[in-house]
């Protein structure tokens, strides 16, 4: 099982450099494109997504976290964006959707 990044070209080049087959996006044609790679990638069990091209995917992301088992959607921090999280359970509520 491998990981899979759609990222924000300001993230990008980290997990390119760290050995992540990585698809930089910039708009939603561009992050449509490299979600499809990324479904048709059949070991990539990780989606690693920030949140500047989540924003683009928001519909799909959702639709795909519901319904399938695989891959696991991970949205991360885009670069030079933080938002002040108040515990680790607030920040895995908004991962994973379940209250600790």
């Amino acid at each position: 099982m491998t990981f899979f990044c759609i990222a924000d070209k300001e993230s990008s080049l980290g997990f390119m450099l760290s050995g992540i087959e990585t698809r930089e996006v910039g708009s939603r044609s561009d992050a449509l494109e490299a979600l499809k790679v990324a479904l048709a990638t059949e070991d990539a069990g990780v989606l690693l997504v920030t949140e500047k091209a989540a924003s683009f995917l928001k519909e799909e992301l959702d639709n795909l976290m519901y319904k399938n088992q695989k891959p696991l959607i991970l949205e991360l921090p885009s670069r030079g964006r933080f938002k002040k999280r108040s515990s680790v359970g607030d920040y895995l509520k908004d991962i994973i959707g379940v209250s600790i």
